[in-house]
């Protein structure tokens, strides 16, 4: 009997053989196709090249459309078989942006998120999340190539989309009684929290650690990241923390002006009458509809405080050292202002001698002529739009950013490690501003970490070259330490000395403060969200 069985089961052997299915030898394992990987909802199939893995629209939450919409993030739903993972996802629902050459997008099935690793095998290695900018209310994920990242700094990189405008940012009380644990409002932070949850959970599977993960963003992606910092869903999610060109004091608007301004939108949608009735008629309206209802206000979307989910303004919970202590890494660029003297020239006002003050007057109200002489023309080389784009960076952006890195530098035992991208030959990313002297601008470092899929393939020289993989190269330290090292000395409260980044000069600026003329602005009244733009329009933040 044992003979035949012995017999029966050399005959199957060969037979599966046949077929090509004979079991592999005991010890022996197939080789693991590196494109695929099993993630908590099912497998993905990416992309595997020289330059690394790539793995495109992978969904993180359940599609917030229909009776979904103004709801938090659901669970993604589980998949059989092999989900293709090779095309990037569509953008979220937003407006076409004229300064941005950007097209409107109606698509809210949008919370998909891409993974870049490098090519090499093993685990453990340091995970990126990346929130990308645009006011709140444009861009997308899916603009940020990783690849050259994720390989230089040996990491995972995962950049996430999330709700904008109205879709992510709609505060109004009918909203807020259905969900009285979330509030409204804050819709958009929600899917990035979702987004780092998904990463804690799938890390590993990708070749990343999941206790060493850094969340980062620039402009309104640098503050979810002032948000997170303080947002106590947000707590356990990541280790450390980038932020860039991002001041946290402007992090958030208080609910009851984002309320007062839910309810005027919901008005504008036709949306009247008892709570159920408002809420029922705005989830009926196509995101088309939506997308065509009059705002005011030049940031008319922003993360609200005074929710459950971010309570209090992140600016204040930071000055008051109750935020997470994390390292940060954070710094603003040498020209800030310049992409808002482009928007006032490009939206119908030149900026000259005439029109000058009246713009500083629309910004500063009685101030103006203090700022005004401590920004003449004459100092810029007579030339109105540089002087203004100095005052309004310095103002909204540059100081504030120092000020919360000092704020950061103050929480021990997290150090805070401060930069200035200085390159004023930096490519132009902006589609309507080819002759504006743009300088190092807002958002002008994008190209030298990630590659920028709108702009096409952009050329670096070479010295740019050495620059970006120098960045690339602090960046990825400390992503895994906490430190970016290469002698980046540890940021103090006071003074404010961070390291400016330019072509074949990095060095330490000493000179920061009063080169942005931070002592004047102090005695200056801090701007709100809404006052982002003189132009009564947002910046054209096309990073």
């Amino acid at each position: 009997m044992a003979t035949s069985r012995r017999l029966l089961l050399s005959f199957l052997l060969a037979l599966l053989a046949l077929l090509g299915g004979a079991p592999a030898p005991a010890g022996a394992r197939a080789p693991r196709d590196p494109a695929v990987v099993t993630t908590d909802a099912g497998t993905v199939r990416g992309l595997v090249t020289d330059r690394g893995r790539a793995f495109l629209g992978v969904p993180f939450a359940a599609p917030p459309v229909g009776e979904r919409r103004w709801r938090p993030p659901g669970p993604v739903g589980s998949w059989s078989g092999v989900r293709d993972a090779t095309a990037y996802a569509g953008a979220c629902a937003q407006p076409a942006g004229a300064e941005l050459g950007s097209v409107e997008s109606t698509n809210e099935d949008c919370l998909y998120l891409d993974v870049f690793t490098p090519p090499e095998g093993g685990g453990g290695k340091p995970v990126l999340v990346w929130f990308h900018g645009g006011a709140f209310m444009y861009g997308s994920g899916a603009n940020y190539d990783a690849s050259r990242l994720a390989r230089a700094g040996d990491m995972v990189v995962v950049v996430a989309n999330y709700r904008l405008g109205a879709f992510g940012y709609l505060a109004h009380p009918a909203l807020a009684a259905e969900a009285p644990d979330t509030g409204s409002g804050d819709y958009g932070l929600m899917d990035q929290q979702a987004a780092l949850r998904w990463t804690r959970a799938n890390a590993a599977a990708f070749g990343g650690d999941p206790a060493n993960v850094t969340a980062g963003g620039l402009s309104s992606g640098g503050l979810s990241v002032c948000a997170h910092l303080v947002a106590p869903g947000s707590r356990g999610l990541f280790a450390r923390a980038l932020v860039h060109s991002a001041p946290c004091g402007l992090a958030s608007r208080p609910v009851a002006e984002a309320e007062s301004a839910g309810r005027a939108f919901a008005a504008g949608a036709g949306c009247l009458g008892s709570s159920g009735a408002v809420v029922a008629c705005l989830r009926s309206r196509t995101a088309a509809q939506l997308l065509k209802v009059p705002t005011t206000g030049a940031a008319p979307w922003w993360q609200v405080s005074g929710t459950p989910v971010l309570p209090r303004p992140p600016g204040e919970v930071i000055a008051a050292g109750g935020h997470a202590r994390v390292p940060v890494l954070t710094g603003s660029a040498l020209d800030e202002g310049t992409i808002g003297a482009a928007a006032v020239e490009a939206q119908g006002t030149p900026l000259d001698a005439v029109t000058y003050p009246v713009v500083l007057a629309a910004l500063f109200g009685t101030d103006a002529p203090q700022v005004a002489a401590h920004y003449p023309a004459s100092a810029y080389g007579g030339d109105h739009r540089l002087a203004f784009a100095a005052a309004y960076g310095d103002y909204l952006v540059a100081c504030p950013t120092r000020e919360a890195a000092r704020r950061f530098a103050t929480a021990e035992p997290a150090r805070t490690f401060a930069y200035e991208f200085a390159d004023r030959a930096a490519p132009n990313l902006y589609a309507r501003t080819p002759d504006f002297p743009l300088g190092a601008y807002h958002g002008s470092d994008t190209p030298y970490l990630f590659d920028y899929r709108p702009a096409g393939d952009l050329r670096l020289d070479p010295a740019q070259q050495r620059l970006s993989a120098a960045m690339m190269a602090s960046w990825s330290r400390f992503a895994a330490t906490g430190d970016p090292g290469g002698g980046w000395p540890a940021t103090p409260p006071a003074p404010y000395r961070p390291l400016s980044l330019a072509p074949d000069a990095v060095v330490l600026r000493d000179d920061f403060e009063t080169g942005h003329q931070c002592g004047f602005w102090a005695g200056i009244p801090r701007p709100e969200p809404r006052s982002a733009s003189v132009t009564g329009r947002a910046l054209p933040e096309r990073p």
